[in-house]
């Protein structure tokens, strides 16, 4: 009996692998795009670099409760002491918008320079609460906005 030599010479389908690659790779782009749009630039605002450090400017600490209701603290400001602590009931259960932007109208008359706003949410504060005061300071003109941490 006479053995016969195996064929040693064999080709590899390529088009299969050349399928897959071509799909991963619109994969890739098309996924690209949308990690592009979604993209914010985000900074630390308290507590980035250390407190000797930091100059003084003006700052409003806002506390949001659950109920709408808003109470302002404004720091490191010349201001009159009317406007340094300031409460702002609630219209309807939500925040009352048109009290807020006179008030932040009245302070920065007072003070230009007042730029940054700290807002503290309650735990149960309504998100778009939160998003709304955070437009009505933007309308404003106090355009360094931060939610600070419960």
């Amino acid at each position: 009996m006479r053995r016969r030599k195996k064929h040693l010479d064999f080709e590899i389908n390529l088009i299969p692998c050349i399928d897959l690659l071509s799909v991963c790779i619109c994969f890739l782009l098309l996924t690209a795009v949308w990690l592009h749009v979604g993209a914010m630039n985000v900074k630390q605002a308290v507590g980035g670099q250390p407190a000797s450090e930091t100059a003084k400017k003006p700052t409003m600490w806002v506390a949001l409760t659950s109920t709408g209701e808003l109470n302002l603290d404004v720091r490191d400001a010349h201001i009159s002491a009317k406007l340094a602590k300031v409460h702002v009931p609630a219209a309807g259960g939500r925040p009352n918008f048109k009290a807020l932007a006179e008030i932040v109208q009245e302070i920065k008359a007072q003070e230009p320079a007042m730029n940054t706003a700290l807002l503290q949410p309650q735990a149960a504060a309504v998100y778009e609460d939160i998003i709304d005061v955070m437009d009505q300071f933007k309308k404003s003109g106090v355009i360094d906005l931060g939610v600070a941490p419960l």
